[in-house]
């Protein structure tokens, strides 16, 4: 027996000019004992629902801060029955806030990998198309292995299905004494700048699981049908309001309606702009967006937008 080894570089670039080991490489990424794979067209951002983003040409994959993302490799694997895959992320990654990597390629395994990471950072991260993002090495066993890989073979067209029941709720887990109490929030100054979207999302959320609204699903049917219910929450919050804004404007035009005056309708204005944007906070959270970073977004795109109508 030949015993096991693991390929270096030029074994690697060797078996790459066969048509073996990785497909679609750059055999400049063979380096010591191991490639690099490289940063594909197509990524899964987890925190946004697995929501799948392409990279057009020249694009780049853009990783916010706190979301979890799976890169797919630009190279596919083609393993025999002798060998295995180590995948390890590059330094240069989690140096800047990404989340290191460890993951596996058993015997048989053929397609594109996916590389599981997440943003700890407060920064939004870039990486452009076809950036070195992982390595990986190539072992090659003593002898062939007798249960070969079974499972998807790589990212072609879906992502693997997710184990969504090891994934519990809160009102699910209730009563278990190792969740302890809820946490508590204390409200934010309103004369300091922590009154943010995302923090009041955070202490909205906090207070309805307090109060065994439910706010964590996982299942697709069971956010839907929450989203339904906060819809109908938020066009009877929008409708009490412009019912009190009607009756305003009803007072200033009818001679003789007994109807209030904006300053006096403003206080029950108020309040129901507040229950309205507390059904936004509820419906952001279950769809899984900043809602911030969201409405800031939308607003860049309007500056573009209406640019020409700048005064002058």
């Amino acid at each position: 027996m030949e015993g096991m080894k693991v390929l270096a570089d030029h074994e690697i670039e060797n078996a790459i000019a066969r048509g073996e080991l990785v497909l679609n490489a750059d055999p400049e990424g063979c380096v010591g004992a191991c490639y690099e794979l490289r940063m594909g067209n197509v990524y899964y951002d987890l925190t946004e629902g697995e929501k799948r983003f392409a990279v057009d040409p020249g694009g780049t994959v853009l990783i916010k801060p706190g979301h979890r993302v799976i890169l797919i490799t630009h190279e596919k694997l083609e393993l025999d029955d002798r060998t295995f895959a180590r995948v390890v992320s590059k330094g240069s990654l989690f140096s800047i806030g990404l989340s290191p990597v460890a993951t596996y390629a058993d015997p048989g395994f053929r397609g594109r990998l996916g590389i599981v990471t997440q943003n700890i950072s407060d920064k939004y991260i870039e990486l452009p198309l076809l950036e070195h993002i992982a390595k990986v090495d190539f072992t090659i066993l003593e002898t062939p292995a007798k249960r070969t890989y079974h499972g998807q073979h790589g990212f072609e067209s879906k992502i693997w299905p997710f184990r969504h029941e090891l994934q519990k709720t809160r009102e699910q887990l209730a009563g278990d004494p190792r969740l302890g109490p809820p946490t508590e929030v204390a409200p934010p100054s309103e004369t300091s700048d922590a009154v943010s979207l995302a923090n009041l999302t955070r202490r909205q959320i906090d207070a309805d699981r307090k109060h065994g609204f439910p706010v964590d699903l996982t299942s697709d049917e069971d956010r839907c049908r929450q989203l339904s219910k906060d819809l109908v929450g938020l066009m009877g919050e929008i409708g009490e309001f412009a019912n009190l804004v009607k009756k305003v404007e009803l007072a200033i035009s009818r001679q003789g309606y007994a109807g209030p005056k904006l300053s006096t309708a403003t206080p029950d204005l108020r309040m129901e702009l507040a229950d309205a944007q507390i059904y936004m906070l509820r419906l952001a959270h279950l769809i899984r967006v900043d809602l911030g970073e969201a409405v800031l977004e939308k607003m860049r795109v309007n500056d573009d937008r209406y640019g020409y109508l700048k005064e002058g």
